[in-house]
């Protein structure tokens, strides 16, 4: 990934690093900073999990390499940041990372959808709440709905196209010619006059190409809203092959949930998905467990969901859970270990409009490796 624009130090950075009690020293607090980039600059789809478990703490540790690579990343750029004895500081600047990932625009937006995605399951409806400086997981909310709204924004052409032709430069074509006026230098003229033409063709096709693909996304993401609205005119469900109303409670905000996934095209999906979901009925139903759920779900729905993934037990939870069910079997026997694994209290009710859109942000995620 490359960071534009993103060397000024966020405004709320030194508020949130003075947590660490490591004094108002300036120029430490700026190395830190520089440091925080660096590993911006180093996160890719898999490094974005390390740092939610590392930001959220707990039993789900990121493997030794990927913190070995956040720490060589700070001390990059700060040579006086520990390799080792620094865990509080460590949460606190990969909490920073995922912040300069969801809020700087000039990043990569498929990667501040996917950071903004983690926190949110993560925290499963503050069932789990990481002690930071900042609240984190309210600032994934944020991005979540700006992230949604930049990337359904209707493309100006006007900013992507100009009217003006480019600009052709013959003046290296007619330097020549008066340095050298005789028929090699016109021939070598017209060389030089040829590369200026092929150079402003190459500028105005590039131009084009950009608002092509512009609008091209836009097609897409209208195309994908139009396919959810007929899926929820229909009233049917695809994969249970039967209206909404006859597919089980129980299985409801997996199944519907998991069919809006498959239409979704660009993360972090429309911000209308909650809507979605409750015209579909889930606002009508009474709160349930993960377990009683997951209990009354075909097993051969939930083994397609999970074939051939290694779910997360922080960022994806209810597929952690699915991969334990399918393992054990249905029933009580992989609820304890789900349970212990997540540090989720497996007897807590959940609205299940609630439960359903965890489950389909974790679907976006999953469907995105």
């Amino acid at each position: 990934m490359t960071v534009q624009g993103g060397d000024e130090m966020h405004q709320d950075f030194a508020r949130w690093y003075s947590a660490v009690n490591l004094g108002d020293d300036s120029s430490r607090r700026t190395a830190r900073w520089n440091g925080v980039m660096a590993v911006v600059e180093e996160t890719d789809a898999k490094l974005v999990e390390a740092l939610v478990r590392l930001a959220f703490g707990g039993r789900a540790l990121p493997s030794p390499q990927s913190v070995q690579t956040i720490r060589q990343s700070i001390r990059s750029k700060d040579d006086t940041f520990e390799m080792s004895g620094n865990d509080r500081e460590l949460q606190i600047l990969s909490a920073v990372t995922l912040v300069v990932l969801m809020e700087d625009v000039t990043l990569d937006a498929d990667l501040a959808s996917l950071a903004a995605l983690a926190i949110s399951t993560a925290s499963f409806s503050e069932a789990r709440k990481p002690e930071l400086p900042m609240n984190l997981v309210s600032i994934a909310e944020n991005a979540i709905v700006r992230l949604s709204d930049e990337r359904r924004e209707r493309p100006v052409l006007d900013t992507l196209m100009s009217s003006d032709p480019p600009k052709l430069d013959f003046e290296k074509a007619a330097t020549k010619v008066r340095e050298q006026p005789n028929w090699d230098g016109v021939a070598q003229a017209f060389e030089l006059a040829a590369e200026a033409s092929r150079i402003a063709m190459r500028t105005s096709a590039q131009r084009s190409s950009k608002a092509f693909r512009a609008f091209e996304r836009f097609i897409s993401i209208q195309d994908e809203e139009l396919e959810m609205l007929w899926w929820l005119t229909g009233l049917r469900s695809e994969d249970y092959n039967c209206s909404f109303d006859a597919v089980p409670l129980d299985a409801r905000p997996f199944v519907l949930a998991g069919e809006l996934a498959r239409a979704t095209w660009a993360l972090p999906g429309p911000r209308s998905i909650s809507a979605l979901l409750s015209r579909a009925g889930l606002d009508k139903q009474k709160p349930m467990t993960v377990p009683a759920a997951l209990n009354g779900i075909r097993v051969e729905w939930l083994a397609e969901q999970v074939r051939d993934m290694d779910p997360s037990a922080l960022t994806e939870p209810l597929h952690f859970a699915i991969k334990r069910l399918i393992e054990t079997g249905p029933g009580d026997a992989w609820i304890a270990g789900w349970a212990a694994a997540t540090e989720i209290d497996a007897s807590r009710k959940m609205n299940p409009l609630t439960l359903a859109e965890l489950f389909y942000r974790e679907r976006l995620m999953l469907l995105l490796r």
